[in-house]
C-alpha cells in the first residue's frame, strides 16, 4: 500500500521495464549492451548475450508472456556465468514446477533501480518469499552473498540487474499432482489463518472441490494487522457470523490471472464489489488499502494473488461516515456536515456502489480558517450560493484512492467546468494539503480524502 500519497495505506478504515545498465563486479565484467529499442523484458533479456540461459529458464517456465506484460517488475536475473557456477548446464534439467519457483524468487513487483534498493527484505513474486538487500551505494548484496554484475537495463515494464549467482529459494513441499486444490496449496504456502477461517466459515469444502476461483489471500501478518486495527481477537473474527461474507469478498468466480487484473471494480462472491487500483509506479491496491504482494500461485480449481491486509466492504456512505465522525469522541466534519446541510447537498454525497464519488473532506479547523478569511461567525452567515459553489468544488464525479492519482493530473468536479490540480509531489490538491493517516477512507458510494484547507474555486472574471 510507504512514503508517497500512492503508498499510502488506511488500514484503520480500511510485476518489467526500461533498462539502462552500468557494471559492477570484481569477477565478471561485461560490456554493456544497449537495446536498439525499448522493449518489453523478455525482449530485452532476449537482446543480452549474458542472459541466452535466463531466457530459455522463462521460457522454459512458462513465464514469458507474465514478464512480457505490463508489470512493472525488477528482475534479478543471473547471468550465464552464474547458472554455471551453479552447476546448471541446461534448464531442461530441471522440472518446470521447480524452474518457476526459482526464477519467481527473482522477480520482485515495481521499478527500482540501484537507488532505489532499499536495505532491508522485499517481497518475491514467490508467494511468501522475499529477498534480503544490504545496499552500500557502491556494492548491493543479495540474501549476504550475490552481488550485481549489471545495472539497469531498462525495459518499458520495468527493470533487469544482472547478479553472479542463482538466487535458491526455500524448499516447498512436494504437492500431490493428483491433488492440488485451493486449499492445498493455501496450506502449502502458509496462509493458516485464511485456511482457519475458511474452515471455521464452512467454506473450506467450497474452496476444495468447487470453482475455479481467484483468491486474493491475505497472509497471516495482513490477519494480524487487520485484527489490530480493529481491536479484534482470532476468537472474536473466527465466531463472526459476518467471517464467510467477509471470506467471499476476497474471491472472484473464474480464473484471473495477474495478466487480466486492472484497474476498476470487481466482482466478488458478495452482493458488493471491491476496487482495484494501479499506483503510478505499477503497484496494485484493493479499496486502497491492500496491495498485491505476489502473483499467480496456481491450483487446479484456481489462482491465487496474496495481498498484505484483508479487504472488507464498506457499509455506510460518505455523508454517514462523515455524520459518524461528528459523534466521536474528538469530534470532526461537524461544519463539514453543518454546511452540506444548508447548501441541500447531503443527499448528493449519500449513495450505493452504483455512484462513484471522491469527497476532498476539510477538517473543522480548516473551516474555521475560512469562516476567519470571509470575515463570518459560521457556515450560516456564507451566502448559500457561493457556499454551494464551495462545496460541489470539494467532489469529483470519480472513485479515485491514493493510488490512482497522478502528478499534475487535473480532476473535475461537480462544479461546473471547474478543476482540482494534484501535486503529488507535495501531497496537496490546489494548495490544501492532504492528510497522510485520512486518505482512502472508503465508503458504499465512493472514497474520502481528508485536506487542511478549504477548497475556494476560481473567482468568475
Amino acid at each position: 500500500m510507504k512514503k508517497s500519497m500512492t503508498h499510502f495505506k488506511n488500514k484503520t478504515y480500511s510485476f518489467v521495464a526500461l533498462m539502462g545498465f552500468v557494471l559492477m563486479t570484481a569477477c565478471h565484467v561485461f560490456e554493456t549492451p544497449t537495446p536498439p529499442t525499448p522493449q518489453n523484458i523478455v525482449q530485452t533479456a532476449q537482446g543480452i548475450s549474458e542472459f541466452s540461459i535466463l531466457v530459455q529458464a522463462i521460457q522454459r517456465a512458462g513465464l514469458a508472456e507474465a514478464l512480457a506484460g505490463p508489470g512493472p517488475f525488477t528482475v534479478f536475473g543471473p547471468t550465464n556465468q552464474a547458472f554455471a557456477d551453479a552447476g546448471i548446464t541446461s534448464v531442461n534439467d530441471i522440472p518446470v514446477d521447480q524452474l518457476a519457483r526459482i526464477l519467481q524468487y527473482h522477480v520482485i513487483s515495481g521499478r527500482r533501480t540501484v537507488s532505489e534498493i532499499p536495505s532491508g527484505t522485499l517481497p518475491t513474486l514467490l508467494a511468501n518469499e522475499s529477498l534480503t538487500f544490504q545496499n552500500n551505494i557502491d556494492v548491493i548484496t543479495i540474501n549476504g552473498s550475490a552481488g550485481l554484475v549489471l545495472r539497469n537495463i531498462v525495459a518499458t515494464n520495468g527493470v533487469i540487474h544482472g547478479i553472479d549467482e542463482v538466487l535458491m529459494p526455500p524448499a516447498a513441499p512436494d504437492p500431490d499432482p493428483e491433488d492440488n486444490t485451493l486449499v492445498d496449496v493455501l496450506e502449502e504456502n502458509g496462509f493458516n489463518t485464511l485456511l482457519a477461517a475458511a474452515t471455521a466459515a464452512g467454506l473450506a469444502e467450497t474452496l476444495n472441490d468447487g470453482g475455479p476461483f481467484t483468491i486474493f489471500a491475505p497472509t497471516d501478518a495482513a490477519f494480524t494487522a487487520f485484527l489490530e486495527d480493529n481491536n479484534l481477537t482470532a476468537e472474536e473474527i473466527l465466531a463472526s457470523p459476518m467471517l464467510a461474507d467477509i471470506l467471499s469478498y476476497h474471491v472472484v468466480a473464474g480464473e484471473v490471472p495477474s495478466s487480466a487484473v486492472e484497474a476498476g471494480s470487481v466482482t466478488n462472491l458478495t452482493d458488493n464489489p471491491f476496487f482495484v487500483s494501479v499506483d503510478p509506479d505499477g503497484g496494485i491496491f484493493i479499496n486502497g488499502n491492500a496491495q498485491i504482494t505476489a502473483v499467480d500461485l496456481m491450483a487446479d480449481n484456481g489462482i491465487i494473488h496474496t495481498i498484505d491486509y484483508v479487504i472488507t466492504s464498506p457499509t455506510q456512505s460518505i455523508a454517514e461516515i462523515a455524520v459518524g465522525f461528528t459523534t466521536g469522541d474528538e469530534p470532526q466534519f461537524t461544519q463539514l456536515v453543518a454546511a452540506l446541510t444548508r447548501a441541500g447537498l447531503v443527499d448528493a454525497v449519500s449513495g450505493g456502489f452504483e455512484d462513484n464519488l471522491t469527497v476532498f473532506a476539510p477538517t473543522d479547523a480548516a473551516f474555521e480558517a475560512l469562516y476567519e478569511a470571509l470575515e463570518v461567525d459560521g457556515v450560516d452567515d456564507i451566502p448559500l450560493e457561493l457556499l454551494t459553489d464551495v462545496l460541489l468544488y470539494h467532489v469529483v464525479p470519480a472513485r479515485a484512492f491514493s493510488q490512482d492519482l497522478r502528478e499534475g493530473a487535473e480532476l473535475p468536479t461537480l462544479l461546473e467546468d471547474q478543476i482540482l490540480t494534484v501535486n503529488l509531489a507535495d501531497l496537496e490538491i490546489n494548495e490544501s494539503g492532504l492528510i497522510p493517516g485520512l486518505l482512502n477512507v472508503h465508503a458504499t458510494n465512493g472514497v474520502i480524502h481528508v485536506i487542511d484547507s478549504v477548497l475556494l474555486p476560481p473567482a468568475e472574471d
